[in-house]
């Protein structure tokens, strides 16, 4: 018997219906956004930079833009281009943009005009999902991650690596002079077009390095030509040009509560600022909220200021086991030996018993120290002389950085609250509060690179990243 089978045609034109309510039921995430942009969203800040009350075409509608640039990046999609196509197919895109599909360039050119007003609206989300209740502010944990700048190879380098390419781009150009003599017309022209391209590389390489002969430039850091603001990375042994990326997570939900891009290859010198990345977020002074970082943000300076600010934050110094620092040929520094503040005097012990004192800090380049000099007819019988005396035709001398040695008291205090119950509870919760974070962005939804130059236009980008994390979480907290 033959079977029968019903009608398929696949070249066949038809329609496809889009039921709004059938696709927000099923689509959690869209929903999210979708009810937070008509609810809590106004269209009056991006009205402002609108002209054409008059004349000129009708401006594409901010909030149909910002649905589909929070939901793509809540997705994982980070290009323009994809965005564009996927309305054209996408019931999903199709319903967030009314069917009124817009070119990639548009959407580029939304999100960087816009920059402020997008992190208006991470704050108010914030403000949002604290109101529900998945934000409390109890406890914040801050860290940092690196991502690679789009910056190119070819003009990274320091002053000397662009002398020795400036070099090999000259050698290039007389080889194509000469053989330029000796080649046909369609030769003469191809050569002509890759010598006018090498030209325009050594002048770049020129103009830099013009600029560190007057001192404008660094000549030994390596610096990017086509992204000036990407800094030289470390991330897990691996070197690039890339930004330093922070966020501030709170730990009742692990939502991102504050966030920052910074040219800093360090996190030293940005605690202070992602306190106050918070602080703008939230709306909160964190007075009454406890703030976790690791030992990477720990300075000095540092703890003084969130001493003087009286904020709760739990910072441990060094790294290694018990957090002391481990140095290399097991050489003996001042950071092996006791140091003891007694009124104005300033006390050293060093490791072989010798004790050490003084009263004046003494500048040196910029900076100001304790200096600290072991009698000499004493040190010949100690047992760390090996160790301590490297050369031993020179004298031995401890130096402390004033403000390291001033913050004592504090840092005994930090490691006494770090030793507490409460305070090992809270590093353990510092780690799993942000870290599973950036796994989120980095591994599962693939952003581990810029597409865009320069820190202003970075910061947008991960402002966005950070909302598209929010949304997620939004979704699945109150919308699964």
């Amino acid at each position: 018997m033959k079977a029968r089978y019903r009608p398929y045609n696949p070249e066949e034109g038809y329609f496809t219906l889009i039921d709004p309510k059938d696709i927000k039921n099923h689509n959690p995430l869209l929903k999210a956004i979708d009810s937070f942009v008509e609810g809590h969203i106004s269209v009056e800040p991006f009205s402002q930079s609108v002209k054409n009350e008059i004349e000129g075409a009708p401006a594409v509608h901010p909030k149909m833009m910002l649905k589909v640039i929070f939901y793509s990046y809540a997705k994982g999609i980070y290009s323009s281009r994809e965005m564009e196509d996927r309305m054209r197919w996408d019931p999903n895109y199709i319903y967030l943009s009314a069917n009124q599909g817009v070119d990639h360039s548009t959407i580029c050119n939304f999100i960087l005009k816009y920059g402020d007003e997008i992190k208006s609206v991470f704050s108010r989300l914030v403000y949002v999902m604290a109101k529900m209740g998945y934000i409390t502010m109890d406890f914040v944990a801050v860290d940092g991650t690196k991502i690679q700048a789009d910056a190119s190879k070819k003009f990274t380098g320091n002053a000397a690596e662009f002398r020795k390419k400036r070099d090999t781009i000259e050698r290039k150009i007389e080889k194509i002079l000469h053989n330029t003599m000796e080649e046909g017309a369609e030769g003469k022209a191809r050569q002509q077009k890759k010598l006018g391209s090498l030209e325009r590389d050594k002048r770049k390489i020129e103009d830099f390095l013009a600029e560190v002969e007057k001192g404008e430039a660094p000549a030994g850091e390596k610096v990017s030509l086509t992204n000036r603001d990407a800094r030289l990375v470390k991330d897990n042994d691996v070197k690039y040009m890339g930004y330093n990326c922070q966020i501030g997570v709170d730990g009742k939900e692990d939502v991102i509560a504050g966030a920052g891009v910074f040219d800093n290859a360090s996190d030293r010198g940005l605690l202070q600022p992602m306190i106050q990345e918070v602080k703008g977020s939230t709306c909160n002074d964190l007075s009454k909220t406890d703030i976790g970082f690791d030992s990477g943000f720990f300075s000095s300076d540092n703890i003084l200021h969130c001493h003087t600010e009286h904020l709760n934050v739990f910072l441990p110094e060094g790294k290694g086991e018990n957090g002391v620092r481990q140095w290399k040929d097991d050489v003996i520094t001042s950071r092996d030996c006791q140091l003891e503040i007694d009124g104005e005097i300033k006390r050293l012990a060093c490791p072989g018993g010798q004790v050490m004192e003084t009263t004046v800090a003494r500048e040196d380049r910029g900076n100001y120290f304790y200096r600290f000099h072991p009698k000499a007819r004493i040190c010949p019988d100690c047992q760390f002389r090996t160790r301590c005396y490297r050369n031993t035709n020179t004298n031995k001398g401890f130096s402390v950085k004033q403000e390291y040695f001033d913050t004592l008291p504090l840092r005994a205090l930090m490691t006494e609250k770090l030793s507490s119950e409460h305070g090992k509870e809270r590093m353990k919760d510092r780690s799993c509060v942000v870290e599973h974070v950036f796994g989120e962005i980095k591994d599962i939804f693939k952003f581990r690179r810029f597409m865009h130059r320069s820190l202003e236009k970075v910061r947008i980008i991960w402002q966005l990243v950070c909302i598209g994390y929010n949304f997620r979480k939004l979704a699945r907290l109150a919308y699964v």
